[in-house]
């Protein structure tokens, strides 16, 4: 089968993105910005059912077949979790599917899920996780509330590592930088990137400040 490229608003570098591809360091939300390039909303699907999700083996071939490169193992496991976290309201709600998706999108392992447990995550595995997934969606109204579940995850995870707030804040943005840097190396305007400083500033306040956390949610 033939996948022709999605008619995107920008012009991609298909020779940068093949390498992102390839690269298991590269972040979900890039490997998502690369396949919505390609195939636009058939990669995640219209909530109406008007149009139906790729299937994911016929994500990776058609990837494959447009820029000439396989995704990794790790990129596949990052872009599965956020494709997860974007389709409904699980991540949100259930602290298995935090846990899944958190650790997953940090370093694409899913060892995890294949021992039968999860082991608890850092305060950095959980920052970054949120912030990505945050960046991604596109919720008129705002994203889901974290059920009480999961924000009494977050509340313990990060009061644990209370003093090195300021290292793991210092980390997630060196990590959110080098990820702007490489979605600008792959083609995305500048100016379009600079509509998620907001979110950014935001998602960050919100985990950082003692009492964010409460049975209200975030907002």
């Amino acid at each position: 089968m033939t996948h022709e490229p999605h008619i995107a608003p920008i012009q991609l570098n298909t020779a940068k993105a093949r390498v992102a591809l390839a690269d298991p360091d590269t972040p979900g939300l890039v490997l998502l910005t690369i396949a919505m390039w390609a195939f636009g909303d058939r990669v995640l699907g219209d909530p109406e059912g008007d149009v139906e999700a790729m299937d994911p083996s016929e994500l990776w071939a058609g990837l494959n077949e447009i820029f000439g490169a396989w995704v990794s193992e790790e990129g596949e496991n990052k872009l599965n979790a956020l494709m997860l976290a974007l389709q409904g309201d699980l991540f949100y709600r259930d602290v298995e599917v935090f846990q899944a998706v958190s650790t997953a999108l940090f370093d694409g392992d899913l060892g995890d899920l294949v021992d039968g447990g999860f082991e608890d995550l850092t305060a950095t595995e959980i920052m970054w996780a949120v912030l990505e997934v945050e960046l991604a969606r596109e919720d008129e109204e705002g994203p889901p509330e974290f059920s009480e579940g999961v924000q009494a995850y977050i509340a313990k995870a990060l009061a644990m590592e209370q003093e090195d707030q300021e290292a793991n804040s210092a980390e997630v943005h060196q990590a959110y930088t080098a990820m702007l840097d490489l979605l600008r190396d792959i083609g995305v305007p500048l100016s379009a990137l600079r509509l998620w400083d907001t979110e950014y500033t935001e998602t960050l306040e919100f985990l950082m400040a003692a009492d964010a956390i409460s049975p209200s949610g975030v907002s």
